[in-house]
């Protein structure tokens, strides 16, 4: 797919070296395109993760090419591979907020991530503006632990999304989370994310979730498999109200 946001072929990759090396990608083939929400599916150990860890430049390549952001990973050196890093919004099971900040304060951290030319009145004013559009301007200065699970989440969303990301890479996001408020976390982040034409790509095993895709990739044993037709075109779910 021409300029596709993530555009991968042939990618390889195992653990180990030589005898006791273990393949966990094969030949992978995948692309996200503009705006485009993808949902990675399959089974524990299908190379879900290992593939966003990938594309998200945590690990380096070793076989094929994965053009991410017009960056080619392939041979890319520690110093590009954080450069794109910046330009990534990264959210995990687990919220990887900061108990000692405010919910505010751990925007702004993400925020400097992303640019630390920025002033600290417009890193205070995009924080407060994220977390307004995720529902919670009024929890601006509440830690983590004042928060419930759902308010975390929806605070590692706008981390995410406050630094204007190419793309935004998301690992099992609802894992934690009841089928109501799991369901509010993803098309809050769906719904933001479209708004801004910021392509998703979401490693998930919640079969309750899978409506808010574009497209469905299934993974098994490290490999693609090919589409079935029915998922490509999942019913949408209602857009996302606080």
């Amino acid at each position: 797919m021409a300029d596709a946001p993530v555009a991968l072929r042939d990618v390889t990759y195992a653990y180990g070296k030589g005898e006791l090396a273990r393949p966990v990608l094969r030949d992978v083939d995948i692309s996200v395109g503009p705006g485009e929400i993808v949902l990675l599916t399959g089974p524990s150990g299908s190379g879900k993760t290992t593939l966003l860890t990938l594309i998200g430049a945590l690990r380096a390549m070793q076989q094929g090419s994965a053009v991410v952001l017009g960056q080619e990973l392939m041979g890319a050196s520690e110093r590009q591979r954080v450069a794109l890093r910046r330009r990534i919004g990264f959210i995990f099971q687990q919220h990887n907020l900061l108990g000692a900040l405010t919910a505010a304060e751990n925007v702004e951290l993400g925020l400097r991530v992303t640019d630390a030319s920025l002033p600290p009145a417009e890193l205070r004013q995009r924080a407060a503006a994220m977390l307004e559009a995720v529902g919670l301007g009024a929890h601006r200065q509440s830690r983590p632990d004042q928060l419930s699970g759902g308010q975390r989440q929806r605070v590692a969303v706008a981390r995410a999304l406050a630094g204007a990301p190419g793309l935004i890479l998301a690992d099992e996001p609802t894992a934690a989370l009841d089928r109501q408020t799991g369901g509010e976390v993803v098309r809050l982040l769906r719904d933001l994310a479209r708004g801004r034409g910021v392509p998703i790509l979401m490693v998930t095993h919640d079969p309750r979730i899978l409506d808010i895709a574009d497209r469905i990739v299934a993974m098994e044993d490290g490999r693609i498999l090919p589409s079935e037709g029915a998922a490509d075109a999942p019913r949408p779910l209602p857009p996302f109200r606080r």
